[in-house]
């Protein structure tokens, strides 16, 4: 365990936009302990997204982390992606926290969802703030390995100065275990949020309300000032939850 909360200081910091020869690119980046030097990957070429994969040390939170990022991007099209889900190990608190500001273009944030270890006790903040004609994309999520834990997230979002969302959940061990126990014993959660102009969110095909089957449950919501949508989904297991993020990661990829 390596806490760096004292001193308020970042282990991850990035920064990305347009490079000289047009496509997007790492214009600066700062990275400590657990985080390794990250790279860009421009997949579909100069003209495609860059596409980076920032994998912490052993993709562990253990108890006492205390992660900080802080990411700046300021044109062209980023995705964020990870290699596999993250384990949140029990024995104690751990914390998670993003400040990313959005200048312009598209930001993606697609990681897999959280596993909680039983017994684990992990919160997560989220700040976003971007300028009206930028867009962005969130995928977020957990699930339960064996075991109850405890769930603390927040998430807030200010586009051109103004809050669209401000959501904040928190769910305990015995909240989730019962939870569990309902007809449906679902034991995996996530959400989508996309925040973008009408004509991109058209293209997503999201119809607002509830839908469900298979395991997997999801309602659908438009944000503040019809800025964005959000969808909440609730699984059996986190292997039916990851399978609906992965959809979604390539109707995101196309649509924006």
């Amino acid at each position: 365990m390596r806490d760096h909360a004292a001193a308020g200081q970042v282990q991850f910091e990035l920064r990305t936009g347009l490079g000289p020869d047009g496509g997007t690119a790492i214009l600066g980046r700062h990275v400590e302990w657990p985080w390794p030097l990250p790279r860009g990957f421009r997949l579909a070429g100069r003209e495609g997204p860059l596409t980076i994969l920032p994998q912490a040390a052993g993709a562990a939170l253990l108890p006492g982390d205390h992660w900080r990022h802080r990411l700046v991007h300021e044109a062209g099209q980023l995705h964020l992606v990870t290699a596999g889900a993250g384990l949140a190990h029990g024995g104690g608190p751990a914390r998670v926290d993003w400040q990313v500001t959005v200048g312009g273009g598209t930001l993606a944030m697609l990681p897999d969802p959280w596993v909680l270890s039983p017994g684990a006790d992990m919160a997560q903040r989220q700040e976003f703030d971007h300028g009206a004609d930028a867009a962005l994309a969130l995928i977020d999520g957990f699930c339960l390995r064996d075991g109850p834990a405890d769930w603390r997230s927040q998430t807030q979002i200010r586009r051109a100065g103004r809050v669209i969302l401000r959501d904040c959940q928190r769910a305990d061990r015995a909240q989730l275990a019962r939870i569990a126990e309902l007809p449906g014993a679902m034991r995996a959660f996530g959400q989508v949020i996309v925040v973008a102009e009408p004509a991109r969110l058209a293209g997503l095909g999201i119809v607002p309300g509830t839908q469900g089957g298979d395991g997997l449950w999801s309602a659908a919501a438009a944000l503040r000032e019809n800025a964005g949508v959000i969808v909440r989904i609730a699984a059996i297991s986190g292997g039916v939850l990851a399978a609906a993020l992965d959809r979604w990661r390539v109707l995101l990829r196309e649509a924006l």
